[in-house]
């Protein structure tokens, strides 16, 4: 069976959606040892492709100057991939060549809705290809698949598209409550010294940043002043004042930047709690990470995040910076717990895998 995908997000630093697809392609290698695999991405680019993957090819073109990725996938890909006689197409970023149509079975994985939730928040150019082309390639993928029940939810009620599966990231082995010399030990190379409260995410306008640093400010006021806000991830885009306010290195804030999954674990088992206060979200894998390593969560009350973190978690109006901050006392005040991971990457895989099975054996 040949499979092809999209494989940008396998392309330099994993986050995310590069997490999300890395572990379903490490799953599916062990399950479907015989599968031929193929990687896209734009000419002089590298994916990292899991070992697991015995048969795996990577395919490049180049695009025009300063072409977006989008539109690279979009315009550049389609004679590429219809030569290479696919059984079935990945579009693990929801979008896929429009020549596909009719020609290769596509299987799409919606993982939110940004676009039409909080377009605002968007690179122009990522709002731009997904205003114009998400909708259409929703309606005609030949199986859609989201990460989690909210979004599906969203997808039939928005968009007016049945969901044919619903396939959450799972949490991996390596995220469990670790050992306090572990976590003494990464708390002291990142110079973690106090208490801290954790965020993990790309430092975007999504994520809603500049009301934690004020119910972080309001804390502190409110006695607080011992415990420190570390915040994990890459600095994003439109956060001119964020990243002024940050720049000004305001007292107890630890910006630490790209964090390897290596360290993470360690991270969330030290943190006094986990806050992530989006205005949206597809499913929030950081909230499920956390909760695996015994960490307190306070997360915005909306369905996805709500899936995430599950009845231990802390829901507040991501809106209002009291709220914000009442919600984080609370949950320094309540019992740290772990709970058992029931979602695994291979239970993502095996539903994954059926679906290519099964369109392959319907062609």
């Amino acid at each position: 069976m040949k499979i092809g995908f999209d494989a940008r997000a396998l392309v330099g630093k994993r986050t995310g959606i590069g997490n999300y697809v890395w572990h379903l392609l490490d799953e599916l290698g062990q399950l479907m040892p015989d599968a031929e695999f193929t990687a896209y991405c734009p000419h002089g680019f590298r994916p990292s492709i899991p070992e697991t993957i015995h048969h795996s090819m990577i395919r490049s073109n180049k695009g025009y100057p300063s072409m977006s990725g989008y539109f690279w996938l979009k315009w550049q890909t389609a004679s590429l991939i219809k030569k290479d006689d696919l059984d079935v197409f990945w579009a693990p970023r929801t979008l896929y060549p429009s020549g596909l149509i009719g020609h290769v079975p596509v299987v799409t994985t919606v993982h939110d809705l940004n676009h039409l939730i909080c377009p605002e928040t968007m690179p122009f150019m990522s709002r731009l290809a997904h205003k114009l082309y998400l909708e259409q390639d929703v309606a005609n993928a030949t199986r859609v698949i989201t990460n989690s029940f909210g979004t599906a939810a969203r997808v039939q009620n928005l968009l007016g598209r049945h969901v044919d599966a619903v396939v959450p990231p799972g949490i991996s082995k390596e995220f469990f409550q670790r050992s306090a010399s572990e976590v003494l030990t990464v708390r002291e190379k990142y110079n973690l010294l106090k208490p801290y409260i954790l965020f993990i995410g790309t430092l975007e306008p999504r994520k809603n940043l500049s009301r934690l640093l004020d119910a972080y400010k309001l804390l502190q006021q409110q006695g607080f002043s011992e415990i420190s806000l570390a915040l994990v991830g890459q600095r994003g885009w439109k956060n001119r004042e964020l990243e002024a306010r940050l720049d000004q290195e305001i007292e107890g804030v630890l910006e630490l930047g790209y964090v390897p999954n290596e360290d993470l674990a360690a991270i969330y088992s030290g943190a006094e709690v986990f806050v992530l206060p989006s205005l949206y979200e597809g499913y929030g894998m950081p909230v499920a990470e956390a909760r695996a390593c015994g960490t307190r969560i306070v997360a915005s009350n909306i369905p996805e995040l709500c899936e995430a973190g599950g009845t231990d978690g802390v829901y507040i109006n991501p809106l209002s910076i009291d709220d914000l901050t009442q919600g984080i006392t609370r949950a320094l005040s309540s019992q740290k717990t772990t709970f058992e991971k029931n979602v695994t990457w291979s239970q993502g895989a095996q539903t994954m895998a059926q679906i290519f099975i099964e369109i392959n054996s319907s062609r």
